[in-house]
């Protein structure tokens, strides 16, 4: 027995010593969970309205920070995780559809919010009605002020092309419009004392959240005049753009009154893709073949790609995308393959988000329009190629403000021309001539090329 005390002793003595700092160092960052937790989410087609078909998310979510101990001035990383994500609808999904965004309130000696991204998700391609699987979303926050300080999960948002998901607490509401705290609640001390100048920002957050509940972006202009604010020593992380493809894609098509389908692999782009505020950035839209031609050829020159392309997010506004013009075109050819670009001009920080709502083939005397439309010229919809890119706050340096690529610069659409009598004599011969078809036909707004 007095042999076995004294093995014991020093064991008993070793645990009664608190943990060095060293020690201490070393623990993970995690400040809440891994705890079991659900929300409540609804489905927005095209992100509007106020939702439909509730469902219930029931998760382990684990909501860490780094340093876990933060001091005033310090950037802090926050990175949330959910352990098997939400169940996928009745429609299969491919790997990267549908990227997620965290929304988190700041509260106590913090104020604002923050967003944590994760640009591809899901990871791998997710069959009807199956776990979309794992979450890791991260950002980051600066923190401000010392004191006592919350982290608290407001909103999780499950972006897409047609469709969002909007989840906050359990229960069913309008998530986007109204969404409720969740219980994932993270409480820690900011060290230090007083307060420190973040980079300059319109919130708390690494970036804008690109929920519409948010305040109303900005009309897009050329940057300002005025002596912009140079760029911060502190500055936000870089978040990972979130171009579109190369997919394919499936449009419709309409050359006078005569209806086709266009289907060809589209990859949309911008360049820099994280740029600072004022910045001009060159926006690419590529596609693999183009739409057939008529029965009649083409000359060289005769034929110009174009689109337009939506700016949304913290951007308003249009831009014009144009291509070289194609050579000679051979009857009821394929066109070949183009590379459309343009260039945007960035105003306020946050995500920006570009939609090709339209591509024409230019022709002197007969457009053809395509977009997502039944109908593209009566009834015309924006297509589902869509990219995103996040602003930083601070402002453009100098190579960004100098852009680059094609396009008229300002963030507008040129406008055609109408026709006049001499226009419509000629849309009418080339219908009768080129289509063999009767075709009813008002005043010509746009012009292309003739279709089978």
């Amino acid at each position: 027995m007095a042999a076995l005390a004294l093995v014991l002793a020093p064991l008993l003595l070793l645990l009664a010593i608190p943990a060095a700092a060293p020690a201490r160092a070393t623990l993970p960052a995690a400040a809440v969970g891994p705890t079991a937790g659900t929300l409540g989410c609804r489905l927005y087609f095209n992100d509007a309205g106020t939702g439909s078909s509730p469902t219930v998310w029931q998760d382990t979510f684990t909501l860490t920070q780094s340093p876990a101990e933060p001091k005033v001035g310090d950037t802090v990383t926050v990175t949330l995780t959910a352990k098997t994500g939400p169940d996928n609808g009745p429609v299969g999904l491919n790997a990267g559809d549908v990227p997620v965004n965290v929304t988190l309130a700041l509260e106590g000696s913090l104020s604002g919010s923050a967003t944590l991204r994760m640009s591809s998700y899901p990871a791998r391609a997710v069959a009807p009605e199956a776990p979309l699987g794992p979450i890791t979303a991260t950002g980051t926050y600066f923190a401000a002020a010392a004191g006592a300080a919350t982290l608290t999960v407001g909103r999780v948002t499950f972006t897409n092309a047609s469709a969002t998901t909007h989840c906050s607490a359990a229960g069913d509401r309008d998530h986007k419009a109204a969404p409720a705290p969740t219980s994932i609640v993270e409480s820690f001390t900011v060290g230090g004392t007083g307060t420190a100048t973040p980079p300059p920002s319109p919130s708390a957050s690494a970036s804008a959240s690109p929920s519409p509940s948010l305040p109303p972006p900005t009309t897009n202009a050329p940057p300002p005049t005025t002596n912009a604010p140079a760029p911060t020593a502190t500055d936000e992380v870089d978040t990972p753009a979130q171009p579109f493809g190369p997919k394919s894609v499936k449009l419709n098509c309409k050359t006078l009154s005569s209806l086709s389908s266009w289907t060809a692999t589209h990859t949309l782009s911008m360049s820099p893709s994280n740029p600072g505020r004022g910045a001009k950035v060159t926006v690419s839209l590529k596609f693999s073949a183009g739409p057939k031609s008529g029965p009649v050829p083409v000359g060289a020159g005769d034929l110009v790609p174009k689109a337009t392309v939506k700016v949304g997010g913290v951007g308003s506004g249009t831009v014009n995308l144009q291509g070289p013009a194609y050579g000679a075109i051979d009857a009821n050819a394929i066109l070949p393959g183009a590379t459309l670009t343009g260039t945007y001009t960035t105003s306020q920080a946050g995500l920006v988000s570009l939609t090709v709502t339209n591509i024409v083939f230019d022709h002197p005397q007969v457009d053809t329009e395509c977009n997502a439309g039944a109908d593209p010229v009566t009834g015309p919809a924006a297509t589902s190629i869509v990219a995103k890119f996040t602003v930083k706050s601070r402002a453009a340096t100098g190579d960004e403000g100098d852009g680059g690529g094609g396009g008229n610069g300002d963030g507008s659409l040129p406008t055609t021309g109408e026709g006049g009598v001499t226009a419509l004599l000629l849309l009418w011969s080339s219908a009768v001539l080129l289509l063999g078809v009767g075709l009813v036909v008002v005043l010509p707004r746009r012009r292309g090329i003739p279709r089978s």
